[in-house]
Parts: structure tokens; sequence; C-alpha cells
């Protein structure tokens, strides 16, 4: 196939890309939104906390997470994920287009959770949410994550990368079932990552992984 050729898809995709910080998952939604472009199909990506107001709300949290309660935090990012929903994914998704999203309501019960929160309450908030195809949780131990973030990216930690919250954050993702959810161990190089991720996406979404052959 042409790889300029544009592709009709028929329907909309969303795939998140999930996991604690660190283990790769922004540079792995770059990777496999280049492969899709160079293929021609339409792609779009986004990232929560959005850019929004809601959203830059909560990356002022980075910093300060104590300036706000937990409820007050969570209630963010429901706002912040409504506004996104409406203006970004839901019409994307209604043009036929393969959303890529980094981080999504799995992060929020994951990091909710570990705060303490109801992991079916916080669940329960997201139902107004598209239910995502494919969700590609990265895994890697929150030791080596934080090395990462403070020595490869030569980054400080913010108040959601700290050791022992990122253990228990790891864990909610671990012991989450969802029928979406498909596992990328990201203790590898980065190109083996983009490998297994193609492999995952040909896999469990067979209209689309034809398209990248």
């Amino acid at each position: 196939m042409n790889k300029q050729e544009k592709i009709v898809l028929p329907k909309g995709c969303l795939i998140i890309f999930e996991g604690i910080d660190g283990t790769g998952k922004s540079t792995q939604l770059r990777l496999l939104a280049e492969c899709f472009a160079g293929f021609g199909l339409p792609v779009v990506t986004t990232r929560e906390p959005t850019e929004g107001k809601y959203g830059q709300q909560i990356r002022a949290l980075y910093q300060n997470r104590h300036d706000v309660t937990m409820e007050e935090e969570l209630e963010l990012f429901i706002k912040d994920r409504r506004e996104h929903v409406d203006r970004l994914i839901k019409p994307a998704l209604e043009q036929k287009k393969i959303v890529l999203c980094d981080r999504y309501y799995l992060s929020t019960i994951a990091y909710q959770g570990a705060l303490g929160a109801d992991l079916g309450a916080v669940e329960r908030m997201n139902d107004f949410a598209p239910t995502p195809e494919l969700a590609l949780v990265f895994q890697l131990e929150p030791a080596i994550a934080i090395k990462r973030i403070t020595e490869k990216r030569g980054d400080l930690l913010n108040d959601f990368e700290q050791l022992c919250s990122l253990n228990k954050v790891s864990v909610i993702f671990d012991n989450m079932d969802f029928p979406f959810i498909q596992r990328i161990d990201s203790n590898q190089p980065a190109d083996r990552v983009h490998a297994d991720v193609i492999k995952t996406v040909n896999s469990t979404l067979p209209y689309i992984g034809k398209c990248l052959c």
C-alpha cells in the first residue's frame, strides 16, 4: 500500500496510553502516531491533563498537591475530561479518526485510588467518557521509573511522582482487569517497546493493523 494514500476507517478508534510516570508512554504515543500518519491513517494526538482551564489548574498541583483536598483534585480531573471529551475526543471519533491519548480515566482511577479514593466510585464518575478500544498499560518498576525521570530526563520529581505514591499507583494499574487493557513491558529499549506496541495493535485492532502491512 502506498504510505501516502489516505485511508478511510470504518469507525473512529480511541487508544489510550497509561502507566506510572517514567515508563516512556509519551514517547511510544509519538512513535505510534508517526507510524499511523506514515501509512495514511487519520490520527489525532492529545493528552490529559489538557491545556484547558481545568487542566492548567491540575498542572499547578504538580508543585503543591496539598493545596486542594482529594475530592477537589478529583473534581478537577472530571471537569477537565468532560471538556476534553466534548471538544476533541467525541468529534474526532465521529470523524472516524484514531485518537491517541496520553493518560485517560485509568490514570484518574489509579492516582486517586492511591490517595484513598474508592476505585469503583471514581470509575462510575467517568461513565460519560467514551470507552477506549485499546488501553496500552506500560509496566516498569517504580524505582526504575524514578531513575529515568531524574537521571535520563534530568527532571525534579513533582508531587505526583514520589516513590511511595507511584508504588501504590503501580499496584492499582497491575490489578486492573478492563477487557480493553493490554500490558507492555517498558523495561527494554524504546525500539523494542515500539515493536511490541505495533504487534499489540495488529492483534487487537485488525481493521487498523491490516493498514500497516
